[in-house]
């Protein structure tokens, strides 16, 4: 039974206030159709299956050097970002989802055609300059 993602949407959060939609590596097809997977085998939206990726925002009190230098991104050595608005008018709603500044990006239906479209809006690969390597 896959658990709907509304359980775990922020209310919170004004998405007018967000800038930047910033997603770190993988970001070739097939890590972004791996993502997605993992999203569609756990989570529903408005009781359909969920397609996402997990991205993160800026916003007024959030830059993208806070984002990139957080926990979750440090460990990516490079990153795509895009305007937030660019994404959401390429078809793909954002969702202020789990614990800020954490969004999940919706993929329309989970193809080949929209992950390129999604990486083309994305933007190109750039490295990220506070990215630490982390110990095995």
């Amino acid at each position: 039974m896959l658990t709907p993602i509304e359980a775990h949407l922020r209310a919170d959060e004004d998405p007018s206030n967000w800038v930047l939609v910033i997603r770190g590596r993988p970001l070739t097809m097939e890590g972004l159709l791996t993502a997605a997977a993992r999203t569609l085998d756990e989570f529903s939206w408005n009781g359909e299956p969920l397609a996402a990726v997990s991205a993160e925002v800026t916003g007024r009190d959030r830059s993208a050097d806070d984002v990139l230098a957080g926990p979750r991104l440090r460990t990516r050595r490079t990153y795509a970002a895009a305007p937030v608005t660019d994404v959401v008018a390429g078809g793909f709603p954002v969702l202020a989802t789990f614990t800020a500044p954490h969004v999940s990006i919706v993929l329309p239906e989970y193809d080949e055609a929209h992950v390129r479209s999604l990486v083309a809006t994305l933007g190109p690969e750039q490295a990220n300059p506070h990215y630490m390597r982390t110990p095995r």
